[in-house]
């Protein structure tokens, strides 16, 4: 009969001791005397805490880790075969502390930490925070970095075969996140965080530990709005994404923050159900492939706001689209309206048509056409304006000159020179016109 594997021994784990064998070496450190601490605002007041020396294999990683929330997300849809559970379920298991040591590593590979420390000069500075259970706070990243260059060059990086780290008092979750706040998100959260991840996490904090919207903005230096409009950006590219078959891989979708902020911020000025989602639908069409629209999408986006009649229009007449059927239940509901005012019955299905993947690349073509068609109308008529425009203006200015120049005061040298030059180009100009007057 197979037997199952041995536990385990603290010194065999690769990525944390049981949970026992950590505390009890927290008990056996911290009882020993010592003068290292370091300070930080915990549990509304500022504590020193004891800094101690322990093998690097004694740490586990903490799951709910902000910087993670969507590749863990996104680990997930690429991994099928791993448990659905694997980032918030038990984070004592060794498939748990695997994945998020590969995603860290990620994190901080981007962040170079990875090139810093491969250089033997530098060394541990500040300390790994941990909770009272041995899960890292801050330092995740530096801490799998450290790891992954001990496990392969075990001769080169001894020095990391030791860490210094701080183990807070007893806390709740809450108090976790306020400190995770206050350590990393305040010093710059756009260095450090993709906005995906940033509202990943917002909305994981909101479902697990309650946070309303006021509070995240409190804790993370913001205006609640601020926080709404990103849940919403967040909304909108989880649809995107879905619509797409790529449910959470965030990753597409990092790179469009502006994108998405201007659906945001831009559909909610269109009137109409209907004309909200063909727009929402063309900025999706768009966002799959933007280099189709320049690469430019925060300008393209609006655009197509600007111009979504003449956009619904042209793609009306490539498609074939029927007006929807109506619906006698929403009939009773709205006492036989249907369409609201200024909505068309066909925008719901032409919205339909017009996300099928098959159309994608032929309703790009003409969204793209018109937005530029639109564009070169508005130039040309800037154009048309040009001259009229800049009399306008130089009659503006003379005529202020008129109303507060004419005084003892003014300064009159050099005024019957620029008089003149402004004569001759009037006539100049006097002349084009009586040459190319219409009839």
């Amino acid at each position: 009969m197979p037997t199952n594997p041995p536990s385990p021994t603290p010194t065999s784990s690769r990525f944390g001791w049981p949970k026992p064998a950590r505390t009890e070496e927290f008990k056996k450190l911290l009882a020993k005397p010592g003068d290292a601490t370091t300070r930080v605002v915990f549990q509304e007041k500022t504590q020193d805490i004891r800094i101690v020396r322990v093998p690097i294999e004694l740490p586990k990683y903490r799951m709910a880790n902000g910087r993670t929330a969507s590749l863990q997300s996104e680990y997930l849809a690429k991994n099928p075969a791993a448990r659905k559970d694997l980032f918030s379920g038990d984070a004592e298991l060794w498939d748990a502390q695997e994945a998020q040591h590969i995603l860290l590593l990620q994190l901080a590979k981007q962040a170079d930490l990875q090139k810093y420390f491969e250089d033997t000069g530098n060394k541990q500075i500040d300390p790994i925070l941990l909770d009272e259970n041995g899960f890292v706070v801050n330092g995740n990243r530096r801490l799998a970095t450290w790891r992954e260059l001990l496990f392969k060059h075990p001769e080169k990086y001894g020095h990391f075969r030791h860490v210094d780290v701080a183990v807070l008092p007893h806390s709740e979750e809450r108090e976790i996140d306020r400190l995770e706040a206050s350590l990393q998100i305040e010093k710059d959260i756009k260095a450090d965080y993709s906005w995906d991840a940033q509202a990943n996490m917002m909305l994981a904090k909101q479902k697990r530990d309650g946070f309303s919207n006021k509070e995240l903005a409190e804790l993370y230096k913001m205006k609640e709005s601020e926080v709404q409009e990103l849940l919403d950006m967040r909304s909108y590219a989880d649809e995107y994404l879905r619509s797409r078959n790529k449910a959470n891989l965030w990753s597409q979708v990092s790179e469009h923050e502006f994108a998405f902020r201007k659906i945001v911020t831009s559909r909610p000025k269109i009137s109409g159900i209907g004309s909200q989602e063909v727009f929402k639908q063309a900025a999706y069409t768009l966002i799959e492939k933007p280099e189709d629209a320049g690469g430019r999408l925060y300008e393209a986006i609006p655009a197509i706001m600007e111009s979504l009649d003449q956009v619904r229009e042209k793609l009306q007449d490539e498609f074939d689209v029927k007006p929807a059927a109506p619906d006698a239940q929403l009939d009773g509901l709205f006492g036989g309206v249907t369409v609201a005012a200024g909505e068309k019955s066909i925008d719901m299905p032409l919205a339909a048509e017009i996300q099928k993947p098959e159309n994608a690349e032929k309703a790009r073509k003409i969204i793209v056409e018109v937005i530029e068609s639109q564009k070169q109308l508005k130039k040309d008529a800037k154009s048309a304006n040009y001259l009229l425009d800049c009399c306008a203006k130089a009659q503006a200015l003379l005529a202020a000159a008129v109303k507060d120049g004419l005084r003892p005061e003014s300064k009159l040298a050099g005024v019957a020179k620029q008089l003149d030059q402004i004569q001759a180009q009037s006539d100049k100009i006097r002349k084009y016109l009586t040459e190319h007057a219409q009839d």
